[in-house]
């Protein structure tokens, strides 16, 4: 009979776990799920796409190209003649003569008091020194001016986006390689104990190596905050509230020299572009300046319908319509002085910019070099830590060894086990700035 009971409890209980255990499953499962949908696992080329099609700045200046677009279609306009309406209704008061002076009453002199004018009005420019055409050309270089800008800001957010990729990525494999340091740091310890619980060990070197767990786990607490913080300025850009997760690709390019770089960066550069439609636009203020000399001839015209007909004498009041054409010249005698220091002003504008386009030069060349050099001195630096994770690898086990034999210290064993550490972070560090140089540049270059 107790037996019975025992065995019916039993099922019972067994029963209420499994219950337990799939509720448990459940709630896992659906946890996944959710944490699966916020996670976003994509490459740097979509991020880039993504972070284009969302950037406030791009925007901004592709706007920048339409209003300039517009602004080389308005001054196309201004070549188009003048033409306007004029209206007027006046009433006039009598006119008093003091015919004889003005202490004398005065004669009335009667005058026709409604007086109206309407008509049409025409000018069409036909020479004014070419100034219309040199302020589309203007317009013109503006426009290229903000396309040029418009392709900046792009390689801008491309650069950005790359550096908090390529850190967010950095993040990622510190995480992977603390963890993985972290286990087998907790296997190392249980050894300890294992020794010190029979007396092989002091408790000394079981502190020890929980303090340096700690410190362990305190650091993937701080790589965790990082990849949060890289996570949301991401975000940030493209538009997204997703946990970004970089997938792992090959990095595999062929960098340039120099001189290769710096010969097409020349002719590529934004920043050089830039300089260049500046002194463009300052060679083209001096043949404006130059233009104010030159006479402007204009065809004129207009037709006058009005009422009275004071044109003509005798005048009456009746109604008379009347057009006249003809052309209309202007020569700009006081611009031989006034306009003397305009032309000069432009040309010291032009010298400026000129030696500003040659400072932009100089400072690119040093910013690609240093760039080239940086890159070389990274391609070092991969190779050396490679070499220095199997030394590091190596010692550890030398060290790991010697220690459980009792002829190491534990200090030993954990300088070892952190320098091991030290080399793995170096490598990816060192990985993940080649790839940042590269980009910088395809940057300078314009090519990104």
């Amino acid at each position: 009979m107790q037996r019975k009971i025992f065995i019916e409890t039993k099922v019972i209980f067994i029963t209420s776990m499994v219950k337990r255990m799939l509720t448990i499953g459940l709630l896992l499962s659906a946890i996944s799920e959710v944490q699966a949908s916020d996670t976003l696992r994509t490459s740097l080329e979509d991020i880039i796409s993504k972070s284009l099609l969302n950037s406030k700045q791009i925007e901004t200046s592709y706007l920048q190209i339409e209003e300039s677009k517009l602004a080389v279609q308005q001054q196309r306009m201004e070549l188009l003649p003048e033409i306007s309406l004029r209206g007027s209704a006046s009433y006039a008061t009598n006119m008093p003569v003091y015919d004889h002076g003005l202490f004398n009453k005065p004669s009335q002199h009667d005058v026709i008091h409604y007086l109206y004018d309407t008509g049409v009005d025409f000018y069409l420019n036909l020479y004014n020194g070419h100034k219309d055409m040199m302020k589309i050309e203007s317009r013109k270089l503006e426009q290229v001016l903000a396309s040029i800008a418009w392709a900046n800001d792009k390689a801008g957010i491309k650069l950005d986006v790359c550096n908090l990729f390529l850190d967010l990525e950095r993040s990622y494999m510190d995480k992977t390689l603390i963890e993985s340091d972290i286990i087998d740091q907790k296997a190392q310890l249980k050894e300890i104990k294992n020794l010190y619980t029979s007396g092989a060990l002091l408790h000394s070197d079981v502190l020890r190596m929980e303090l340096e767990l700690s410190k362990r786990e305190l650091l993937l607490v701080q790589i965790d905050h990082d990849i949060q913080a890289f996570n949301q300025r991401l975000n940030f850009i493209i538009g997204g509230d997703a946990t970004i997760v970089p997938v792992p690709h090959d990095f595999i390019v062929k960098v340039d020299s120099y001189d290769e770089s710096w010969a097409f960066a020349k002719h590529h550069a934004f920043v050089l572009q830039q300089s260049e439609q500046e002194v463009k636009i300052k060679q083209l203020a001096i043949k404006q300046s130059k233009a104010n000399y030159l006479p402007e001839l204009g065809l004129a015209g207009n037709f006058t319908f009005a009422n009275p007909q004071i044109f003509l004498y005798p005048y009456n009041d009746s109604w008379y319509n009347l057009g006249i054409v003809g052309l209309k010249l202007k020569i700009p005698i006081s611009a031989v002085y006034s306009n003397k220091n305009l032309v000069r002003i432009a040309k010291v504008a032009v010298d400026r910019e000129e030696v500003k386009h040659h400072l932009e030069e100089e400072h690119m060349q040093h910013q690609l070099l240093q760039a080239h050099l940086d890159y070389k001195l990274a391609c070092v630096q991969r190779d050396v830590c490679l070499k220095n994770v199997g030394l590091a690898k190596e010692n550890a086990r030398i060290i790991k060894n010697r220690y459980f034999k009792s002829s190491a210290l534990v200090t030993d064993l954990l300088d070892a086990d952190m320098e091991h550490l030290k080399t793995l972070f170096e490598l990816e560090t060192a990985k993940i700035a080649i790839q940042k140089h590269y980009y910088f540049i395809e940057f300078l270059k314009g090519t990104i």
